[in-house]
């Protein structure tokens, strides 16, 4: 949770790359509440039940989309693009430091 908080620190401290309009992290109630302080909305997807997690005054709204639901496969598509991404990042890390 913790490298969540570090990551959007790093992310939002850059006054030229532009503010998304939404953020969704990997993770459910705990990974949202980690990242509340962004400063555009944040949602979840917790893997478990594939389901959209949003928060909502002081607690969360659990969204459940049927599993053929297009909303769905794409937030599902972000999320495998998004490890994806960082795997080969750790990859090339890991090679440039052996």
């Amino acid at each position: 949770v913790a490298m969540i908080e570090e990551v959007l620190a790093r992310r939002f401290t850059h006054p030229e790359w532009p503010f998304p309009n939404l953020l969704v992290v990997d993770g459910g109630k705990g990974q949202v509440t980690a990242a509340k302080y962004a400063p555009v909305p944040v949602v979840g997807l917790a893997k478990r039940f594939e389901e959209i997690i949003v928060p909502e005054g002081g607690g969360f709204r659990v969204i459940r989309l049927s599993p053929s639901s297009p909303a769905l496969q794409l937030v599902q598509h972000i999320r495998d693009e998004a490890h994806r991404f960082a795997k080969q990042y750790h990859r090339v890390l890991r090679s440039v430091y052996k």
